[in-house]
């Protein structure tokens, strides 16, 4: 039987009972559009939570420190003391990482902190992140005005982007916002506690030379100084003169060529004995529950293909019980039984394929309607959600090729049973 005389005689099968046709068709457009409506719907939430975590920070980068109370460490007094075997995040540290496979760059960062003054306003005790200027330099940094640090910088220092709502004024301590501090001259007001017991603080003249753009983390509220300006400040509030080498850097920033790289960098520094972690494993993290909510929705779609696939599996018997005497006629003038089992199997594949289009038709207008509402509530609700809803090409091939498959696989048993009857006993029916 050629292939045009097959699409023909199945063609006029289904029109003949069209209103089988039609319901059963219906079944397996609800399913597939159950599966397209709750995959999409899951897949856009995936996308909308993983930019903003990826917005949140660079997946490339990794945080190094020092592990806490691990081998080496000695606990006493309320703070962490170094024993000689604990390694440090020194120079020797950042040579290593920086010779692994897959680092672009390192950079050192020692934390400190104190108030800043600029004329007759202050500041609550703020975080000041020191960095070298070299290092500082490779570093793309979003501006809002001035520059970052550079190389030779001293006495300068540049503020995040809500620096500036921190300041009130001195006597009054009334809140001072949108104080324009770019270009100001500064003061970096530091304490500490002699050993006498006697509190002692120090200013330190420092310019303001840039406002970083607003970056939406804890950044924004950070003042970064050149790193030999924090170094001084940090041993004269800690009456140490050798700290680098006892303490070393509080944290290294480890950026890599390429998302790839990080979760092998991760193990690798790991196992040197210090903590790493990266804004990837939470992305990661919530990929996987993402998948294993993808699966569990479309067991859930599925269902309503299994009920359809039994209506499929029904529309067939029927149609064998209303055309045993023309399946026996068929056989009688040349038909084999293979060509009675492509015209069923052809049937309930093409019921597959028009409830696949359907589904698919219909599931993509209903999640757009869910993603319109949704998205007036979340709007509502102040979230910056563009798009819950997501339906990539491969869920529209998967989705009709599913439907398709289960069309298929409902018409074995009725295909089978329409090809063995014997001629003599279909052409007896009445």
């Amino acid at each position: 039987m050629r292939f045009d005389d097959l699409i023909r005689i199945v063609l006029r099968n289904l029109n003949r009972v069209r209103t089988r046709t039609i319901l059963t068709t219906l079944g397996v457009i609800i399913g597939v559009a159950a599966i397209v409506t709750l995959l999409s719907v899951a897949m856009g939430f995936q996308q909308n939570i993983t930019e903003q975590l990826e917005g949140i920070s660079d997946i490339t980068q990794i945080t190094v420190s020092q592990a806490r109370f691990g081998p080496g460490m000695v606990r006493g007094g309320g703070a962490v003391a170094q024993s000689e075997e604990t390694k440090i995040l020194d120079d020797d540290v950042i040579e290593e990482i920086e010779s692994f496979e897959g680092v672009e760059s390192v950079m050192a960062t020692l934390s400190a902190t104190g108030t800043m003054e600029v004329g007759r306003y202050t500041t609550r005790m703020s975080s000041i992140t020191g960095i070298n200027p070299k290092d500082a330099e490779d570093m793309e940094i979003e501006m809002m005005d001035g520059r970052f640090l550079r190389s030779n910088d001293k006495n300068v220092i540049v503020v995040g982007y809500s620096v500036n709502d921190e300041f009130m004024e001195k006597k009054t301590e009334k809140t001072v916002e949108d104080l324009n501090i770019m270009g100001k001259n500064a003061e970096i007001i530091i304490e500490r506690t002699t050993d006498e017991g006697e509190e002692e603080s120090r200013a330190i003249r420092v310019r303001i030379i840039g406002v970083m753009a607003e970056q939406g983390t804890e950044s924004d509220y950070r003042i970064y100084a050149p790193l030999d300006l924090t170094i001084e400040m940090k041993e004269w509030m800690r009456q140490e003169s050798d700290i680098m080498d006892e303490e070393g850097y509080d944290r290294l920033t480890v950026k890599a060529i390429d998302s790839s790289f990080v979760d092998g960098l991760t193990e690798e520094i790991t196992e040197l004995g210090f903590q790493a972690f990266s804004s990837k494993q939470i992305v990661d993290s919530m990929n996987q529950i993402f998948v294993i909510l993808q699966i569990v929705l479309l067991g859930i779609g599925a269902i309503s293909l299994i009920v359809a696939a039994l209506g499929i599996t029904n529309t067939m018997m029927m149609s064998i019980m209303e055309r045993t005497r023309e399946i026996g006629i068929m056989k009688v003038i040349g038909a084999s039984n293979s060509d009675v089992t492509r015209i069923f199997l052809m049937e309930a594949l093409f019921i597959g394929l028009l409830g696949g289009v359907g589904g698919v038709i219909l599931g993509i207008v209903v999640s757009k309607i869910v993603d319109l509402f949704a998205g007036m509530y979340l709007s509502e609700q102040g979230a910056a959600v563009q798009s819950i809803s997501v339906v990539p090409l491969w869920l529209i091939g998967f989705a009709i090729g599913f439907a398709m498959l289960v069309g298929l696989i409902s018409g074995v048993y009725p295909a089978g049973k329409a090809a063995r009857l014997s001629p003599v006993e279909a052409l007896r029916h009445d």
